[in-house]
């Protein structure tokens, strides 16, 4: 990985989608089809370029591996990738092939019809060779590999069978979005996408599209086939990731259904982008992968999904409610699985913490300032125990569920943790570490959430006034201290005299 994300090897079968768009005002004398007149024509990336497209829009350094014509429609494919970042240094041009254009006729809105120029790739021995050699020469420069097999004769036996093979050996994670019924070729994969007609198609049945159905048909194909992981695309129904007896079932995303196509190029880029090496985050990875298709068939045309498109859209639970932000002491599973939601969607952790106890406009110039330096703030509050032995038995003004529920209502704030370091697991510094402190520091690590901070390991961690790094312990377990000028004249214990006078 590259700062946290995959670098993306995506082999397959590449081609152009070309829209013609117009009007139709009235239907032709010779035939009863409509007479359309073009305003416009578009030019897309389809089949694995529009794989490779969704991934480095997602984030991820991309490299492709196809055989294509040298003709018009290849320049235009490999210009596109090149102005999108993706590398295409490693496609074969030959001179024998013709490039797939799949010409779509749109007229007032309406898919007309469609024109398929070129149908498949023929790929002799040669290529094939050629093929398999490029991929030796680069594998162990990338994280993940997509097979993005569109039918079209670039996936043959033989390449999936040597990528599989090279890439388990080298311990990364293939994902396969299949066609056809030939899946042995796909053996030993890690996991294989198909949607509900290709696996009913593959398999001669006719499985309804009912999650019972489904479990019942397909809850061992993954292990017949030797393949890790079997997620299975659903259409209005969502997905299913069927796996060593278990059934993720996971709904459709609420999105009006504008045009499917590329979708599941979108499902696998996603899922590509998001996974980790040993594919123990899967089921969170399908579900970032069932929100970005959510995006997908809500655009027209073959669609692209960006990484904060979909950052935008991961669910924060139910609005009415604020308590599902906050925490409390010994509660730390639930956080750490809702931050691992949050990594795998790519999104930068930033932590702050304090007493808060009466909230005034410091502390709102402060969460808000912390909020902008990444995609999610966390909050973490003394317990009340804590603020006690910090700041005496008449603190704190407000007790920790009120100070908790208080700041979950703000916008800036994406979760509210309780800590108190006398309850929490004690956290061990090595010698080392210890070190690096100030005196300042350990003199004010019994009430800092040190054990808080070891787990989350936030990128970011927000301090207000005139500190160092070495004067804060907890920051010791961030990747980088951020300071942030407080307000002058605003503290509550200000406040408190105030009230007092």
């Amino acid at each position: 990985m590259i700062n946290g994300v995959n670098r993306i090897l995506v082999i397959g079968d590449a081609m152009i989608d070309t829209y013609v768009y117009g009007n139709v005002n009235r239907i032709s004398p010779e035939a009863p089809v409509p007479i359309m007149c073009p305003t416009k024509e578009e030019y897309c990336l389809g089949g694995a370029a529009n794989v490779a497209h969704n991934a480095i829009a997602m984030g991820s350094d991309v490299t492709v591996l196809f055989i294509l014509g040298k003709d018009s429609e290849a320049e235009e494919i490999i210009n596109q990738l090149l102005s999108h970042g993706v590398n295409c240094n490693f496609i074969i041009t030959d001179s024998s092939q013709s490039t797939i254009n799949k010409m779509r006729v749109i007229g007032n809105n309406q898919q007309i019809t469609r024109i398929d120029y070129h149908d498949n790739y023929s790929v002799s021995n040669e290529l094939e060779d050629e093929l398999i050699s490029r991929f030796s020469r680069i594998i162990a420069d990338y994280d993940v590999v997509i097979i993005s097999d569109y039918g079209k004769g670039t996936c043959t036996d033989k390449l999936c069978k040597k990528v599989i093979a090279t890439a388990k050996l080298l311990e990364k994670p293939v994902i396969i979005d299949p066609k056809g019924t030939n899946w042995e070729k796909y053996r030993g994969a890690s996991v294989i996408t198909p949607n509900l007609k290709e696996i009913n198609v593959f398999s001669g049945k006719n499985v309804e599209n009912l999650s019972p159905n489904i479990e019942n048909a397909y809850s061992c194909i993954n292990r017949e086939l030797g393949i890790d992981y079997l997620l299975l695309t659903r259409s209005e129904c969502g997905m299913s990731l069927l796996y060593n007896g278990v059934s993720l079932h996971i709904p459709v995303q609420a999105h009006e259904v504008y045009d499917v196509s590329g979708a599941g190029d979108t499902v696998v880029a996603a899922l590509a982008v998001r996974i980790n090496s040993t594919l123990e985050n899967i089921e969170d990875a399908v579900r970032i992968a069932n929100i970005a298709a959510g995006i997908a068939v809500s655009k027209p045309g073959t669609a692209i999904v960006t990484k904060e498109e979909i950052q935008q859209k991961i669910p924060r639970a139910d609005s009415k409610n604020n308590d599902y932000k906050i925490f409390r002491l010994n509660n730390y599973i639930q956080l750490m699985e809702t931050i691992q939601f949050w990594r795998t969607a790519g999104d930068k952790i930033v932590m702050t913490n304090g007493c808060f106890d009466i909230i005034h406009r410091g502390h709102i110039k402060l969460l808000e300032e912390a909020r902008k330096m990444g995609d999610r703030l966390i909050v973490a509050i003394n317990s009340d125990a804590s603020v006690k032995r910090l700041k005496g038995n008449e603190r704190p003004i407000n007790t920790e569920e009120d100070r908790a529920y208080v700041l979950s209502s703000l916008k800036a704030v994406d979760a509210v943790v309780i800590f108190d370091p006398h309850i929490d697991p004690f956290c061990h510094l090595s010698k080392d570490v210890e070190k690096l402190l100030s005196q300042k520091a350990k003199n004010s690590m019994n009430e800092a959430p040190m054990t808080l901070l070891q787990m989350i390991k936030p990128d970011i961690q927000v301090k207000g006034g005139d500190y160092r790094q070495e004067d804060v312990p907890e920051a010791i377990f961030a990747s980088e201290l951020k300071l942030v000028q407080l307000e002058e004249g605003y503290s509550t214990t200000k406040i408190i005299y105030k009230v007092q006078e």
